[in-house]
């Protein structure tokens, strides 16, 4: 979680007269660096998220600025300083130039001569370690909090030093992929401030203090259905409850994870621990072999008989109760014949002992299929 292009530019702004020029949709880029260089030719050695500082010193054509830029932004560079003065002037700046960062979003700034290069580039460079720093406290911290919740006192400890509070409103949520992309970053830091992500294995973990709940399903929402998010089509978001102290963060983790799962297995962009339903019942089942013989108790005789014969008529029952006992229904959902259908529930009635009549009956199988849904996450 590096700093952010908008909040270094308006902490700085007056100390270094900073003037955003262009390209100001781009200000929540995350920055990695700060790079000084004179030479557009030293951009290839670029690795991205820097922002990058000149003088303008090596110009020599009109169109030298909008070459170099053009170099920036294919090394997804932060943005631009212009120290203008003696080499560039914001009069002298093209319209060119203008447009091409406002259209890739790339900011560019202008900070007048008489500022130093050192003492800018010592600044940011202090704020960018320091920030650093504080992160790998920040992320070890809840990382031991989540995962070895049994040991809070030294990641408590942290965090509090950090300026989280024991006492407090907090919720977790949990990302398919290790990052989260810069335009949903920005979305989220705008419905909740205080919040902090970082990467966990293979997923990202979001950690929201005080939040919003409903504003920040809608921000998802809106995310999941820009069109200009479809390369992260692939990306689906699992939330945990509200909890009220840090100690107890580990328990909004591990419903976020869950209802992550959930999400894959229901093909969903997004799903909240509070709209699984029964499964939140499961959830609280410490032992999963009692759900396990549950569902065993119900539906074993028929899961027996399928395995000997290389019959279907476990699927066939879960069809049966999914459309209410139409027959029509489950036959055209199998592409069966009916009667083949009547055959089956024949079987699956002998089989069980009971006529599928009671609400008793029905409940329990369902109950059943769904312990083993929940089971297979």
């Amino acid at each position: 979680m590096s700093i952010i292009l908008a909040d270094l530019f308006h902490a700085t702004q007056k100390t270094y007269q900073l003037k955003l020029l262009a390209g100001a949709a781009g200000l929540n880029t995350p920055i990695d660096w700060v790079q000084f260089t004179e030479d557009s030719a030293t951009t290839e050695f670029l690795k991205g998220g820097e922002l990058i500082i000149t003088t303008g010193m090596s110009a020599n054509s009109d169109s030298w600025l909008y070459d170099f830029i053009t170099r920036l932004i294919a090394q997804k560079s932060a943005g631009l300083i212009l120290n203008t003065g003696r080499y560039l002037f914001v009069d002298a700046i093209s319209t060119a130039v203008i447009n091409l960062c406002d259209q890739h979003h790339f900011p560019l700034f202008a900070m007048p001569w008489k500022i130093h290069l050192a003492t800018i580039m010592q600044d940011y460079g202090n704020r960018l370690f320091t920030q650093s720093y504080q992160e790998d406290r920040t992320t070890m911290a809840f990382s031991r909090l989540l995962l070895h919740p049994d040991e809070p006192e030294g990641a408590i400890d942290t965090l509090n030093s950090l300026g989280y509070e024991t006492a407090a409103l907090y919720l977790v949520m949990v990302c398919s992929a290790p990052d989260i992309p810069t335009r949903l970053t920005a979305q989220l830091r705008q419905v909740a401030p205080h919040s902090y992500h970082f990467r966990l294995g293979e997923t990202c973990v979001v950690i929201f203090q005080s939040p919003d709940s409903n504003a920040l399903t809608q921000a998802l929402s809106d995310f999941t259905a820009d069109p200009a998010t479809r390369p992260a089509a692939a990306l689906c978001f699992g939330s945990g409850e509200l909890t009220d102290s840090l100690l107890t963060l580990h328990r909004s983790y591990e419903q976020a994870v869950f209802a992550l799962k959930a999400a894959r297995q229901q093909q969903l962009r997004q799903l909240h621990f509070n709209d699984l339903g029964l499964f939140k019942v499961f959830f609280a089942v410490p032992d999963p072999a009692i759900l396990a013989a549950l569902a065993a108790d119900s539906l074993s005789r028929l899961e027996a008989h399928d395995a000997r014969g290389h019959s279907n008529l476990t699927a066939t029952l879960r069809l049966y109760l999914e459309h209410d006992g139409s027959i029509q229904a489950v036959a055209d959902a199998a592409f069966t014949h009916r009667n083949t259908i009547n055959y089956r529930m024949k079987k699956i009635r002998q089989l069980l002992n009971m006529d599928l009549i009671t609400m008793e009956e029905k409940f329990n199988l369902r109950l059943a299929f769904l312990i083993k849904d929940y089971l297979a996450l």
